[in-house]
């Protein structure tokens, strides 16, 4: 079964480079968290501010696992693409992979575990059957052992 995959392009700005002419490491959680804010929309349909202030629910990083294999560069375009590993009772695992053009290789990869609150009181609270529905067509599904 084929799953979908969020895809979005960034310019790597330079604001985001150090020193030896690269992008800096925490630059890159900064662009998985503005393409994290982008996936709400087309899974659900409705804004990272709606989600947050409209239906009360929030998703704090509470584990994140990154490698990064090869550098990014002031005016390269990276693409983004976010998948779900697991939508859990109460957290969901994304997983990020970051590519520069069309490489097939990602030049980063990152799991993160986003937990779900309740934004009122911070609270983890369970996923909302609405929301388990809509980011299932993003959960990759992993080959069965054999």
């Amino acid at each position: 079964m084929s799953h979908r995959t969020f895809v979005q392009s960034y310019k790597v700005r330079f604001g985001e480079i150090d020193h030896a002419g690269v992008m800096y490491y925490p630059a890159f959680f900064d662009r998985m968290h503005r393409a994290f804010e982008d996936f709400w929309e087309e899974a659900l349909g409705r804004s990272y501010a709606e989600v947050l202030d409209g239906d009360g629910i929030g998703f704090p990083v509470v584990d994140i696992h990154s490698r990064f294999s090869a550098p990014f560069r002031l005016g390269d375009i990276m693409r983004v693409e976010i998948a779900a590993l697991r939508l859990g009772g109460r957290s969901i695992t994304f997983r990020y992979q970051l590519f520069k053009d069309d490489e097939d290789a990602p030049r980063t990869e990152a799991e993160i575990v986003s937990g779900v609150i309740a934004m009122g009181t911070f609270e983890p609270q369970p996923l909302p059957d609405h929301y388990r529905a809509a980011l299932t067509p993003y959960v990759i599904q992993e080959a069965a052992p054999s």
